[in-house]
């Protein structure tokens, strides 16, 4: 098959810019065409991934040059010459877009009026749109920040070559956390206020949850939720091959003959197949975080993952631990199957590691492991128990909850010592309230702690007593 495009401009036009856009769009339109036309059933296969590939590439081109047109056709005003309200208002009126696709497109203009560096890069066909949203996402989160990541354009277009648009979203926020660690954290502790969990119970006795989760605790859930998962297929195994009541194996009919012929239906007896949808899975494994949670026995606690019991893995250098409110700090890394996944900032690091378990790891600038230290419990369990026992509940004057997690008075990177007498066990909440908030404690926790507020307001904290707690335990004097 053999194909001829022909322009229909004058040679005049073509010395112009609009020239040249009018031709290639003649050009292209024809080569399309004759694409499009060819009937699918034609194809071999072979090099079909190459040109799967090369049509890629076209289509960002061909979006980055739709998002530059917009930009300058935006800009001319001439959609208000057709009664237009705006340039986006216009698109929609004279094509079928959507709200929603008018907005992306002129989303993609604008930040390629910002970013040339970037935008030279999607010209070329190096990156998507999927990297230019990626991008005006973070700037919006981080306005403050806008103008460091514009003068860091060069520097954006060349991690944007060598990543998806989900990697790069988040490389974009460890960049921006090594411009102000500060005002990041600001940005995400305003951010997890949209965080939520509601519960509510229907007519009929289900009950329906909505959850949106911050990326700490959406971390925690999820390493229990896999844990319990895996143990739920642990405990579909002791009964694979069993017959079902029907007299099938694995609950089939026909005893395991398969319907494609006569041959035998092959069982494993030592891999269970389960077929339900991941999301009915996932109630078996909450049931069995449940169970764990109310039971609070090593008998029912989650099985292990790696050797270890369900926890949310953070990568971050030492630094990051040992300095706070110094620019340049890198930001720390939750892990997701032993790769970094999503960026929290310093400053949620440091809360982290509060209360957390510690293996030294040294890396070299090649990023080569040289050693791993044996991991070390920021505090240890019988500490810890000695501070459950000790405190009971949140010392936070006025809070009754559980203790979730142990508080170094004089933090742990000033220096604090990790000894009963530096540590005070709080609520999760509270425990945000005084890394977060200004909160200052001072004090003997085995006596009195005072609790001071950024505002200056003091209030004191006293250890339960054991004939104080039995007295709130039954509600009666004794």
């Amino acid at each position: 098959m053999t194909m001829t495009f022909e322009a229909p401009v004058s040679m005049d036009a073509v010395l112009s810019a609009d020239g040249v856009l009018v031709a290639g769009l003649g050009a292209l339109e024809g080569a399309l065409a004759a694409i499009a036309a060819i009937d699918p059933a034609e194809f071999s296969g072979f090099g079909l991934g190459d040109a799967l590939v090369r049509l890629s590439h076209v289509r960002r081109q061909l979006d980055a040059t739709t998002a530059v047109v917009t930009q300058r056709f935006s800009h001319s005003e001439s959609w208000a010459g057709d009664g237009a309200r705006s340039a986006s208002a216009w698109i929609q009126g004279n094509t079928t877009d959507g709200y929603g696709a008018a907005q992306r497109t002129m989303v993609h203009a604008e930040v390629s009026s910002h970013f040339p560096a970037l935008t030279s890069a999607w010209r070329d066909g190096d990156v998507s749109s999927g990297h230019i949203e990626a991008l005006d996402r973070i700037r919006r989160r981080y306005v403050a920040l806008q103008p460091h990541l514009i003068g860091a354009d060069a520097v954006i277009a060349d991690v944007a070559r060598l990543c998806d648009p989900r990697e790069f979203h988040q490389r974009l926020r460890a960049l921006c956390h090594r411009f102000n660690a500060d005002a990041v954290d600001d940005a995400e502790r305003e951010r997890a206020t949209v965080a939520r969990l509601h519960a509510s119970e229907t007519l009929d006795g289900f009950v329906k949850v909505d959850a949106l989760l911050d990326p700490v605790l959406g971390a925690r859930f999820l390493a229990a939720l896999e844990a319990a998962r895996r143990q739920v297929v642990e405990g579909a195994t002791e009964g694979a091959g069993d017959r079902g009541a029907d007299g099938g194996v694995d609950g089939r009919a026909d005893g395991g003959v398969d319907d494609a012929g006569d041959a035998p239906f092959v069982v494993h007896l030592d891999v269970p197949v389960d077929r339900r949808p991941m999301s009915q899975r996932n109630l078996d494994a909450l049931s069995r975080i449940l169970d764990a949670a109310t039971a609070c026995t090593d008998e029912a606690a989650l099985p292990t993952i790696s050797g270890e019991r369900p926890t949310i893995n953070v990568t971050v250098p030492i630094e990051t631990l040992m300095h706070q409110g110094e620019l340049g700090l890198a930001a720390g890394w939750l892990e997701r199957f032993g790769l970094p996944a999503t960026m929290i900032s310093a400053a949620e690091v440091r809360r982290l590691a509060c209360d957390a378990s510690l293996r030294p790891m040294l890396i070299d600038r090649q990023g080569q492991l040289i050693a791993m230290l044996p991991k070390v419990r920021a505090i240890h369990p019988a500490l810890r128990r000695a501070i459950f026992a000790r405190d009971v509940r949140c010392r936070f004057p006025g809070c009754h909850q559980r203790i979730d997690e142990v508080h170094h008075i004089v933090f742990h990177s000033h220096g604090g010592p990790t000894v009963t007498s530096n540590l005070v066990g709080l609520c999760w909440h509270h425990h945000h309230l005084v890394h977060d908030s200004g909160w200052h404690i001072a004090g003997d926790p085995g006596g009195r702690l005072a609790f001071r507020s950024p505002f200056g307001r003091e209030m004191t904290s006293d250890p339960p007593t054991s004939a104080l707690w039995e007295w709130q335990r039954r509600g009666s004097p004794t």
